[in-house]
């Protein structure tokens, strides 16, 4: 049987339509994630589930995450005239651990929305991501990768 890593890389690399359930079932399985291994540049992707968010990210060119430190997180990177640039309407953000579904892992906490990125290990290069906030609705599912 394949672990939750490889099924998660292989939704990836399949870029077809998940249900959200498949990905809740994935994401509960993956280990956590120390706040100091998300430091870095990280480009973004995202699973298509019907989310609101994905035509935002689409429009906005959103290219990944910036974790300058655990208390200095830039949480929208797009490209603008080929470079990757803040977009800056969504604030800045701080990692914190905190428990997810039973979980100590990474929590992104967005300081001006009311959101939060949960993220589980994949690996070194590799991370999977849910965002959920009060205004989103159903969970979001995203990745970073380096």
């Amino acid at each position: 049987m394949s672990t939750a890593q490889d099924r998660y890389i292989a939704l990836i690399k399949a870029s077809e339509p998940v249900e959200p359930a498949v990905l809740n079932s994935i994401f509960n399985e993956l280990s956590p994630i120390k706040p100091g291994q998300l430091i870095g540049e990280w480009d973004g992707g995202f699973f298509d589930t019907g989310h609101q968010v994905a035509s935002t990210l689409k429009e906005i060119h959103w290219v990944g995450k910036s974790f300058k430190s655990i208390d200095n997180v830039d949480p929208v990177i797009i490209e603008k005239d080929g470079k990757r640039t803040s977009w800056g309407k969504w604030g800045s953000a701080t990692l914190k651990e905190m428990v997810y579904r039973g979980v100590v892992s990474t929590t992104m906490i967005y300081d001006e929305r009311p959101v939060f990125d949960h993220f589980r290990y994949v690996n070194d290069k590799l991370i999977a991501g849910i965002m959920e906030g009060k205004t989103l609705g159903e969970d979001f599912f995203f990745y970073l990768k380096r």
